[in-house]
């Protein structure tokens, strides 16, 4: 099935560029606590990619069709996951890589999770990050973008969301966020071109 995009430039459920936990979590020292790990199995048909005609700012965006797999599935595991406990309001600190991503290239001093539009197109296409943290996203397109993010308030993307911001993002240039999600574990991303 085709869909025809404005520009491609979305970032969906179980390709969420972030996942956070709503509400206040308190970092505190934590003895004999426990950690999860392990695989996240697939079962089912795994669906072939979306295909998106590219019709706008092609010079930028580029032409023909681009294919988008919001759930990428490789030798039985589910990949592009993240696995978080619900209704914790205290424990470990997050873990070092969840947090502030300092100095990035020529962007300079960046917030506590960065997303970048090149070619419209996020990356990366799937991020977490703390509750309250900074959010820079980042255009490198010579183009204006129009960035909205929604709360996913059930997780999901098809169920229930609102909108967190929806604000033009300079071309190029960066905007930064502080994100507060109230209600939702996670928060999808879209943008829309324009070259005026």
């Amino acid at each position: 099935m085709k869909k025809t995009l404005i520009t491609l430039s979305i970032a969906g459920l179980c390709a969420l560029p972030l996942a956070t936990q709503a509400g206040t979590y308190k970092e505190t020292s934590v003895s004999n606590g426990g950690t999860i790990s392990g695989t996240i199995n697939f079962k089912g048909k795994d669906l072939p990619p979306k295909t998106y005609t590219i019709s706008k700012d092609n010079d930028v965006c580029g032409t023909g069709e681009r294919k988008i797999d919001f759930v990428r599935v490789k030798d039985g595991h589910l990949l592009d996951t993240i696995v978080y406990l619900e209704k914790v309001k205290e424990g470990k600190p997050f873990p070092a890589d969840v947090g502030d991503v300092g100095d990035v290239g020529d962007v300079g001093d960046v917030g506590d999770a960065i997303i970048d539009q090149k070619g419209c197109e996020f990356k990366p296409f799937l991020q977490a990050m703390k509750n309250k943290d900074v959010l820079d996203a980042v255009n490198d397109d010579p183009i204006l973008h129009n960035i909205h993010t929604y709360e996913l308030i059930r997780g999901d993307a098809k169920g229930p969301k609102k909108t967190v911001m929806n604000i033009s993002q300079p071309k190029p240039g960066s905007v930064k966020t502080t994100i507060k999600l109230k209600k939702g574990p996670a928060m999808k991303i879209a943008s829309v071109s324009s070259a005026s």
